[in-house]
């Protein structure tokens, strides 16, 4: 257990830590976000998670775990919003976080050990404020500083740049605050906890951030539920290869669709494309749809829609492999959940931080070209050999990456950021007495 225990608001506006990664507007996120604060609860830590109120019927707070709960916060209608459309809530949740985390609301109850309990000073007990993603460290930046607290700040996807002309660069801006909005939590913040490497780099060339307030946390997998199952023929002898992603452009489910259409038949591969449609690509399905039939492939893809996440492990374990086709990821977190599968991966390099993702079982290529994905897919299917040995070190990677390791580090952070800051108000309480 960690010595001493901290009292952490985690943030995130705009999707719920509950939501199943893979629909709507739900992913890695926020899967990283819940096994990040199960397993800093089992540190010892109190984490409470903030969200948006989707849903009128909600409760306001939920129990998660010892250690753990959700508070659902009123910001605009408690109905799904799309992200283009999630700026418009940003000012309302700051007022409904504000009120939260100080106790001055009348939403919620405060007991003695909910979120905005005070010291006998009237000081707030937060220690820290950790924000995901920019619609909640816009939010709750302000409140920080005016509690005189750390804030820390987590993107797990940043922006393209205006004027890009390919999604290589990074996710497009949803909407007109984005990039301003991501340098407002980038600079303002204590400290920025990225994902990967790669994704330090582009938060630090881009927003100015020196590497001094970045830091690098990568996330874990949980070895129990992500597992693999016996019989690799039977996975490498007319496979179901699996994408698993919001169903978007940038995620790449066309290139896909594309590399199924480039293998020899006598393989009778099927696709399994697992992934829900957000309110801003309600389109996009049709147009898979439709690119399937014109490739001739339709009755060998399987659109399976948002898999719960004991259903995407069975999906995982039973696949030949998992085709990680995305343009741009800070991580690629299904990558590291098909390698604790047993799952060989096989990934564009390109895409930000997946090559440390990635172990020695999976393929990196340096191509988009469907041609060269299905030369190399159809080699490690054929290699018997081959495809044992890459199962068999997609799961050694895998077993090193824990959540409890993930959580050791990043409160690591926690405490030296909480220390620095305690520091700082020490000098400038020395320097008013005097």
């Amino acid at each position: 257990m960690s010595d001493p225990s901290l009292r952490i608001a985690v943030i995130s506006l705009h999707t719920s830590p509950l939501e199943e990664p893979g629909g709507a507007d739900a992913g890695g996120m926020n899967v990283v976000v819940l096994e990040q604060s199960l397993a800093l609860a089992r540190l010892g830590h109190r984490v409470d998670l903030f969200t948006r109120r989707t849903d009128p019927s909600a409760p306001d707070t939920v129990e998660i775990a010892e250690g753990v709960r959700l508070h659902h916060l009123t910001a605009g209608p408690a109905a799904p919003v799309a992200k283009s459309a999630m700026e418009q809530a940003i000012a309302p949740f700051r007022q409904a976080l504000h009120d939260a985390l100080t106790g001055s609301g009348t939403e919620t109850e405060h007991p003695a050990d909910a979120p905005g309990s005070a010291d006998a000073a009237g000081a707030p007990e937060w220690d820290l404020i950790h924000s995901h993603h920019w619609f909640s460290g816009v939010a709750a930046l302000p409140i920080a500083r005016e509690l005189g607290i750390p804030h820390l700040q987590s993107f797990h996807s940043v922006a393209a740049p205006e004027g890009s002309a390919t999604l290589d660069a990074g996710e497009p801006a949803e909407s007109d605050g984005r990039i301003p909005g991501e340098q407002f939590a980038a600079t303002g913040s204590d400290l920025v906890v990225a994902v990967s490497e790669a994704e330090a780099r582009t938060v630090g060339e881009r927003y100015g951030v020196p590497g001094s307030r970045l830091s690098v946390v990568r996330p874990g997998v949980d070895v129990e539920r992500f597992r693999p199952c016996p019989g690799e023929d039977e996975r490498r002898l007319r496979p179901t290869l699996l994408f698993t992603a919001r169903l978007q452009p940038l995620k790449g489910p066309d290139l896909a669709l594309e590399i199924l259409s480039r293998l020899d038949p006598g393989l009778e591969a099927r696709l399994v494309l697992a992934g829900g449609v957000s309110q801003d690509f309600a389109e996009h399905l049709e147009e898979l749809c439709s690119l399937a039939r014109e490739l001739g492939v339709e009755d060998r893809v399987d659109f399976v829609g948002s898999l719960g996440r004991d259903e995407l492990a069975e999906a995982m374990r039973c696949a030949g492999a998992l085709l990680l086709t995305s343009w741009s990821e800070t991580f690629g977190l299904v990558a590291l959940e098909a390698q604790a599968s047993g799952t060989p991966v096989l990934a564009w390099h390109c895409a930000g931080g997946v090559q440390e993702a990635v172990g020695p079982g999976g393929r990196v290529l340096e191509s988009r070209d469907p041609d060269v994905w299905a030369e190399a897919l159809q080699s490690l299917l054929e290699d018997a050999d081959g495809y044992r040995s890459a199962v068999r070190s997609a799961r050694e990677f895998a077993a090193t990456r824990t959540w409890d390791a993930t959580a050791e580090s990043l409160a690591g952070l926690y405490a030296s950021v909480t220390e620095r800051s305690a520091m700082a108000a020490r000098r400038r309480s020395s320097e008013t007495a005097s």
